[in-house]
């Protein structure tokens, strides 16, 4: 191992809510790796008989337990997830959901990758690294996708967003704090991204590795996507709507000062509110509902766990034809 290699004391974090077998596999995900973490933590958001006993079950292996008090929603547990990690000692900090762990055998280079990505461009300046990234348009307001043949080298992106094994140096930490454990719920990890952009630090992906997951989950030669005004989401997820649109509301306000793009999605919910009535009067209350409490709570700062999440349905395996997993 290089002198490098020691430097860097890389942890890891997996944050459960009630999937005690997903967390197993979750676990052996990172225990596979062929650069194990230094660390491996279980933050448990449901204080799970469950998740206690899969974490004993690993502690030979010296996996970690930790139980939040209450449910502190996905962005308030990766939160405390990053902090715990940091005051143990970890330079870098990788957190996945408990269904978030990759399903393929080549991804268990992940670690090995991610810190040579990091050897390699640790200037300090560096804050996030990831194993998936897109771009953001300040104009629009939307994600822009990498090209697959841009996909070679280290590359800066502006975000690494959901299930894309985010991580975060301890350095940007304590300079920055976590996710805001405000925001519960919804886009808070790509606007911790463009926060840490913001204050100078740098966002990176290395292409090969990107290319490697865009390979294994068949996700090569998707054309960007175009943004329709009629929603897809299926009605369970229908919630989620409700923090993404507020947490992005008030983010573009307060932190970043770009209340034009807080108005841009505020508008495109209500017309997406509307025509949602297309499909079905029932799930076009339920989804125009979400979104102007999105919209009125992002106006006037109320954050926190205002609405109740739904478990949304899991299997471990490829999701149905025509179905993806919904956006945090």
């Amino acid at each position: 191992m290089a002198e490098a290699d020691v430097l860097i004391t890389f942890g890891a974090f997996i944050l459960t809510f009630r999937r005690p077998d997903d967390l197993r596999r979750s676990v052996d995900f990172l225990l596979k790796q062929t650069r194990r973490p230094d660390q491996v933590w279980i933050i448990d958001n449901a204080n799970d008989p469950e998740a206690r006993a899969v974490a004993e079950s690993y502690q030979a292996e010296g996996v970690r337990y930790h139980a939040n008090s209450e449910n502190l929603g996905s962005a308030g547990g990766v939160a405390t997830g990053f902090e715990l990690l940091a005051r143990a000692g970890c330079d870098w900090i990788l957190s996945i959901d408990d269904d978030d762990a990759p399903r393929f055998p080549e991804s268990y280079v992940t670690v090995e990758r991610l810190i040579e990505l990091i050897e390699r461009n640790d200037d300090g300046r560096l804050g996030i690294v990831g194993v998936n990234g897109s771009r953001f348009d300040w104009h629009t307001g939307e994600h822009v996708r990498v090209p697959d043949g841009d996909l070679r080298g280290d590359l800066d992106v502006e975000i690494v967003g959901g299930g894309s094994c985010l991580t975060v140096s301890r350095a940007l930490i304590e300079k920055m704090g976590a996710p805001n454990k405000d925001f519960f719920f919804g886009h808070y990890d790509p606007l911790y991204c463009l926060e840490a952009g913001r204050r100078g630090y740098r966002v990176m992906v290395n292409g090969e590795l990107m290319l490697l997951y865009r390979t294994a989950t068949d996700r090569l030669g998707i054309q960007p996507v175009r943004r329709t005004v009629v929603s897809t989401n299926p009605y369970h997820s229908l919630w989620r709507r409700y923090y993404v649109t507020r947490n992005y509301i008030y983010a573009m306000r307060k932190t970043f000062d770009e209340p034009r793009l807080a108005r841009r999605m505020a508008t495109r919910a209500m017309v997406k509110s509307v025509l949602a009535f297309g499909r079905g009067f029932g799930y076009g209350r339920r989804y125009s509902t979400m979104q102007v409490r999105g919209i009125m709570d992002g106006y006037r700062g109320r954050l926190g766990p205002t609405i109740k999440p739904i478990a949304k349905p899991t299997a471990w395996g490829p999701a149905p034809v025509g179905e993806t997993k919904a956006r945090r």
